[in-house]
């Protein structure tokens, strides 16, 4: 337990910063979540509440999101993405604090033959990624040594992305189109913010990949949640495909493998997460 070790979570109103700062605490920490109220795009304000708060650890959780990001507003996204990693980066640096940056498998290419490790080198090709990577090089270069790099894929709860959505739409009678041709690995939330931890209490620097083992496509993915959770998946799910958006993104969790970590199934992930939240049936 870390009682007295304060966390200061940014993002905290979105799905991921969210439940890290509720899921953190649980391990004992003391969490304060903030958002726009502290925008990581305003580096003076960042900096007076960093001096102010004095966190021992920042969990940089703030970003604009890839659904939200385009050709139209890729200014914004390098502003938050980027910048703002910058500024939380100098924030944490002049506090001494430990940072986390949270990042994502969009600096990888969208079509993969292979999966990636935390050794490859990126090569993002959508604005988001490029915006994402550049907050990974900002922060690499203010903090070396005392930051931790983050990545995963398709990272789900109970608030938010496919589960909620497939829930959704079971429960409602709806049908709702998934991609047979999009395909990853899935994580749950839990078992996420759980290597997080660990590798927070250590103050890992360097980059971390926390992904399920296995890949499925999405299709196969919200059919084993509507299956667990006592639907039937063919009178919810109508398969889609597209080639112009079709996708293959691999991450291995190398790091985590080399030092004697299991990660596990991303059935037997989903599985567990389900029961947990008192989903399955």
């Amino acid at each position: 337990m870390n009682e007295k070790k304060t966390v200061w979570v940014t993002g905290a109103a979105g799905f991921v910063g969210g439940e890290i700062a509720r899921r953190i605490a649980d391990y004992g920490y003391n969490v304060v979540g903030t958002d726009t109220e502290v925008s990581v795009c305003d580096d003076e304000g960042l900096q007076a509440f960093a001096n102010e708060l004095h966190p021992d650890i920042v969990i940089n959780a703030a970003g604009i999101p890839r659904f939200a990001t385009g050709l139209s507003n890729r200014i914004k996204a390098y502003e938050v993405n980027a910048l703002g990693a910058k500024n939380v980066a100098v924030a944490a640096n002049q506090v001494g604090a430990f940072l986390v940056q949270i990042s994502t498998d969009d600096v990888f290419p969208p079509r993969m033959a292979e999966a990636a490790n935390e050794f490859d080198s990126p090569h993002p090709e959508t604005p988001y990624g490029k915006s994402k990577r550049a907050g990974e090089v900002m922060v690499r270069d203010i903090m070396p040594d005392r930051s931790l790099i983050v990545r995963s894929s398709w990272l789900y709860g109970t608030t938010g992305g496919m589960v909620k959505h497939s829930l959704d739409a079971a429960k409602a009678g709806d049908k709702v189109k998934m991609r047979t041709d999009q395909i990853s690995s899935p994580t749950s939330i839990s078992t996420y913010v759980s290597f997080l931890e660990k590798a927070i209490a250590k103050e890992a620097s360097g980059t971390l990949h926390i992904v399920g083992s296995g890949t499925c496509s999405r299709y196969e993915f919200a059919s084993k949640v509507l299956e667990l959770c006592g639907y039937d998946p063919q009178a919810v799910l109508v398969p889609s495909a597209d080639l112009v958006t079709a996708e293959q993104v691999l991450l291995e969790s190398l790091m985590l493998e080399m030092f004697g970590a299991e990660l596990p199934a991303w059935e037997k992930d989903l599985e567990s997460f389900l029961v947990a939240e008192g989903l399955a049936k």
